[in-house]
């Protein structure tokens, strides 16, 4: 039965393998753009705002409008007789003050969706170089899987050999036997662990092919220094789209409230007309009008309603004044800390880094002293498992410098962009 599982599972990754497809970062980025739902949809709120704040401006655009009638009227002891009308009419908004907030607030609110959009391009850049880097870091554990591989057959085979001649014992012999088992499962479950990381990162792009994704990159670069400098810290906080955001909330409340307390002042209008009546299709009859008209809605809503809604929205501003600051604090402190996460995970991966060039080393050492009989199996096996550890966690911090660096990209407002 353990032979027909094997044979599946080579054959699994064999055929899986027909439909792998290499990939740039920059083909991912591409695809991104181009089929990324979400992104449409934020594309479809950001042109939604515009337009919005076009309509807005409609408020101080004059409305004119058109009309034309027929009517036939009768009844007992009268003849039935026709009507037609046709008439214009133009107003025009002189002074509204309510108008004026409406339009600026609907500029804040397009500000507002622009900002939204590059926050969530943050946002999407940091999943998708993530998924990116993560599969590339597990096809390069495949690869150490693979090794692993290589290396605990190569030990079951000459301890075997060993054993056979009477050299090994037969327990070092079957232990490294299921050492070779262990290291194919993991070198299965490391493939598994590909493929998913695979659909994860389609997922993001927006695709839904069968083809597994493998990562492309030609010269990998080890990250050995930040390129940001903490004092200007500020200047990164500031410029946060969400920070912004907060901002613009402030402003927005700052306008309900200028709104509401000058919501005693007059609305001034214009407005004029002309119209023709009369029994035929074009009547000739003229009438005209013309006027101005202001209004003062001095308790429109009520005698306390104007004192108590400014105090709310008062204690609504300084809630908005308070949340940004919340932001500034939080955020200042999230890039901190991901700045020193960062430089220590890469001072933590340049010492696996030598520690990984010295295991190599004791390995080939030890295994020449093993087949020269000056080293048990146990010892050789130590110094094999050191370098498999080596090999691993070496390929984890590096994976690990590449996700701390996304993660503080994100936070310095670094959005997906095209190459």
């Amino acid at each position: 039965m353990s032979k027909i599982l094997k044979t599946i599972v080579v054959l699994y990754f064999c055929f899986s393998s027909l439909f792998a497809k290499e990939i740039t970062l920059k083909e991912a980025i591409d695809l991104t753009f181009e089929n990324n739902p979400t992104l449409k949809a934020k594309l479809n709120d950001f042109k939604s705002a515009e337009y919005s704040y076009y309509v807005s401006l409609n408020s101080y655009y004059p409305k004119i409008s058109f009309s034309h009638g027929f009517s036939r009227s009768g009844g007992e002891g009268r003849l039935p007789s026709n009507s037609f009308s046709a008439s214009a009419s133009l107003s025009q908004s002189l002074f509204d003050y309510g108008s004026i907030i409406s339009i600026k607030t609907a500029s804040i609110n397009y500000e507002i969706a622009d900002l939204q959009l590059k926050n969530y391009l943050i946002e999407l850049r940091k999943s998708l170089y993530t998924a990116f880097y993560n599969l590339y870091f597990l096809g390069e554990l495949v690869k150490v899987q693979e090794k692993i591989v290589e290396i605990r057959k190569s030990n079951a085979d000459l301890i075997s050999l060993k054993y056979e001649s009477g050299m090994e014992s037969k327990g070092n012999m079957l232990y490294a036997k299921a050492q070779y088992e262990m290291a194919k499962l993991n070198l299965a479950k490391s493939k598994r662990d590909f493929e998913s990381a695979s659909n994860t990162l389609k997922s993001i792009i927006g695709i839904s092919d069968d083809d597994i994704l493998i990562p492309k990159i030609n010269d990998l670069k080890e990250i050995d220094k930040v390129d940001f400098d903490i004092k200007d810290i500020d200047t990164f906080v500031k410029k946060n789209p969400n920070y912004k955001i907060y901002e613009k909330n402030i402003e927005l409340a700052k306008l309900k409230l200028e709104k509401e307390k000058l919501d005693w002042l007059p609305k001034l209008s214009l407005s004029a007309s002309k119209s023709y009546s009369g029994k035929v299709e074009f009547p000739d009859k003229e009438s005209w009008s013309f006027g101005v008209s202001m209004s003062i809605p001095l308790f429109s809503s009520g005698i306390t309603y104007r004192k108590n809604s400014v105090l709310s929205l008062e204690k609504l501003l300084d809630t908005s004044k308070q949340n940004l600051k919340n932001y500034y604090i939080n955020l200042k402190e999230q890039i901190k800390t991901s700045y020193l996460d960062l430089l220590n995970a890469i001072d933590t991966l340049k010492t696996y880094k030598v520690l990984l060039l010295a295991n190599e080393e004791r390995y080939e050492e030890a295994l020449i002293k093993y087949m020269a009989g000056k080293m048990s199996y146990v010892d050789l096996e130590n110094m094999e498992q050191n370098l498999i550890d080596s090999k691993q966690n070496y390929t984890n911090y590096l994976k690990n410098v590449y996700m701390k660096k996304i993660t503080l990209d994100a936070l310095l407002s670094e959005k997906l962009e095209r190459y």
